[in-house]
Parts: C-alpha cells; sequence; structure tokens
C-alpha cells in the first residue's frame, strides 16, 4: 500500500515537471512567433511608410517648382490685371500651394520643412520687393519683369537650397 503512495507521488512529479517543460517551452515558441508577427508588421509598416514619404517628397518637389516666381508669373494672365492685383495673386498662389501641401511635414524631417517653410517665405519676399520698385497701377508685365530681374539676381537659392535638402535627405532612406 505505501508502496502505490510512493509510485503515485513519483509519477505525479514527473507529470508536473514534464507540463512545466511543455508550458514553458511552449511560452517560448509563443514569444518567437510574436517576435516573428512583429517584425513583418514592422516590415509592412516601413514599406507603407516609405510609399508615403516617397510621395510627400514628390509633391513638395512640384509645389517648390511651382512656386518659383518664372512659374508663377507664366501661370497668371497678365494682360487682365495691374502690378497691384498680380501682386496679391501671386502671394495669394503661394499661400494656397503651401496650405494645400502642410500635411506633408509629417514625412520629413524638421529640417527639411524648415527649408521648404524658408523657400516659400523667401519668394513671397521677392514678390513684395519687386512689388516697391514699380508703381501700383501699373501694367502687371512690368511687376513680372521686376520679379524675374530679382530672381535671376538671386537665382532662387532658398528654393535651390530645399531641393537640395529633400534630394539628400530621400538618399538617407532610399
Amino acid at each position: 500500500m505505501h508502496h502505490h503512495f510512493f509510485k503515485l507521488i513519483i509519477l505525479l512529479v514527473i507529470l508536473a515537471v514534464v507540463i512545466t517543460i511543455v508550458v514553458v517551452l511552449f511560452n517560448r515558441w509563443l514569444k518567437f512567433k510574436e517576435r516573428g508577427w512583429a517584425f513583418i508588421m514592422r516590415q509592412d509598416n516601413n514599406k507603407a511608410l516609405a510609399s508615403l514619404r516617397i510621395t510627400a517628397y514628390e509633391r513638395i518637389t512640384i509645389m517648390l517648382e511651382r512656386i518659383t516666381p518664372q512659374s508663377l508669373v507664366m501661370r497668371h494672365n497678365l494682360s487682365t490685371s495691374n502690378a497691384a492685383l498680380l501682386q496679391m495673386e501671386l502671394v495669394k498662389s503661394i499661400r494656397e500651394e503651401f496650405d494645400h501641401n502642410v500635411s506633408l511635414q509629417i514625412y520629413v524631417s524638421k529640417e527639411c520643412w524648415d527649408k521648404v517653410r524658408r523657400a516659400k517665405e523667401e519668394t513671397t519676399e521677392l514678390i513684395k520687393v519687386a512689388f516697391t520698385r514699380v508703381r501700383p497701377e501699373s501694367p502687371a508685365i512690368e511687376l513680372s519683369r521686376e520679379i524675374l530681374k530679382l530672381e535671376a539676381t538671386v537665382s532662387n537659392s532658398a528654393i535651390r537650397e530645399a531641393l537640395l535638402g529633400i534630394r539628400i535627405e530621400m538618399a538617407k532612406y532610399f
């Protein structure tokens, strides 16, 4: 009788050890699997983010090209307005381009976005400076000439710097 009791205890101890080993191994396997899933999820997220980043860089580049003084002037009808009206339209165009793309800053570094903002501000300033060199009621074509003259002098340095910043940042990620 005593002998059976001893065998039962040994059997229970062995069973407990086996169950413990199975549980520990199962938990390790589960952790390993979870790490694998997390890695796959991260990879998928990185792929999605990479795609969004590329799109953001493309859209910022298009915006910067669209706010170059030459591009702005070419898109406006110069025959229907005077210098004051043209100046207002150009400044409004720059602001709208920027506002339309402002959400893209979440996909680029702060330094890169600061360069984009500086390009917008300097282009706006260039138009305002050109406007001080003409009479408000003079034909729009006169203001456009002044803008293009100034642009030739400063050669869109802020816009070029922002575009370079985008290229450098893209090269880091891709």
